[in-house]
């Protein structure tokens, strides 16, 4: 059986199931990047409205909530290799990929979910602190909230496994890590999730108003990740395995919210 890890923080309470081990998160990645967008606004290093790219008609707005009008995916350099997309995608190479890649529409539009746009919002962030985008995510994120297992390359990875089970390798997400390239622990994630449920950024995809639910989804060659936040009750479920874990973590909330009640 392939390793799978749900946790959730309800009423200031944590509960891990499984091991708590590391695991690539995929896409929950971009909620990091967007809080990185965050928090350099606040520096005044960048602004929400300014283009995120010279010469080009998006802004850091639109690349953070999907409305960039850029495709899914940058335009290739080369093959693709489905063991390891985006290893191609390295910094040497971006000016190249950012001119080749042709938006698909006018920014400001419609959402349509772009790695791509993720990726490089992720890549400017880092250039416009002089830095990378791993130590940004470290001197910005994971070191203040004592997160210690995670970033983009962290020790103790679990072995990925495709939607069959067949075992595959990691991904490097090279350039475009801020659309999928951190690696992190159910533990971790917990924190960071706390964190987001008092400011959430502009990455969460929001559920029925009546929930009240912020979540995102998040997947590589050989993993799959789930994040849920509830007011202050948050949850994710981390699976060394391309199968779904959503309803792993919507069943961890509910567990959680029944328990409370149970004791009232």
């Amino acid at each position: 059986m392939t390793q799978k890890t749900i946790a959730v923080r309800h009423a200031g309470e944590t509960t891990i199931s499984g091991e708590d081990a590391v695991y690539e998160i995929g896409s929950l990645t971009k909620p990091f990047t967007a809080r990185l967008l965050a928090l350099l606004v606040d520096d005044g290093i960048v602004a929400l409205d300014d283009p995120a790219v010279e010469g080009r008609p998006f802004t850091f707005r639109h690349l953070a909530e999907h409305r960039s009008g850029l495709p899914r995916l940058p335009r290739k350099l080369e093959r693709w290799d489905r063991r390891d997309p985006y290893a191609q995608f390295t910094a040497d190479r971006m000016p190249e990929v950012i001119a080749a890649t042709a938006a698909k529409r006018a920014p400001g539009g419609k959402v349509a979910y772009s790695n791509f746009g993720y990726g490089l919002l992720g890549y400017v962030l880092a250039q416009r602190a002089g830095t990378t985008y791993g130590a940004l995510v470290r001197e910005r994120i994971t070191q203040p909230l004592g997160m210690t297992q995670t970033g983009l390359v962290t020790p103790g990875l679990v072995q990925g496994h495709t939607f069959f089970g067949k075992p595959t390798p990691p991904w490097n997400l090279a350039a475009l890590a801020g659309a999928g390239g951190l690696r992190s622990t159910a533990g971790d994630m917990l924190r960071f999730l706390a964190a987001e449920a008092e400011r959430p950024s502009l990455a969460w995809f929001k559920g029925p108003r009546k929930h009240g639910l912020l979540m995102h989804e998040g997947g590589t060659g050989g993993f799959r990740s789930f994040a849920l936040i509830k007011g202050d009750t948050v949850a994710v479920a981390l699976h060394a395995q391309a199968r779904s874990v959503s309803g792993d973590a919507f069943k961890a909330l509910k567990t959680a919210e029944s328990r409370t009640v149970a004791k009232t």
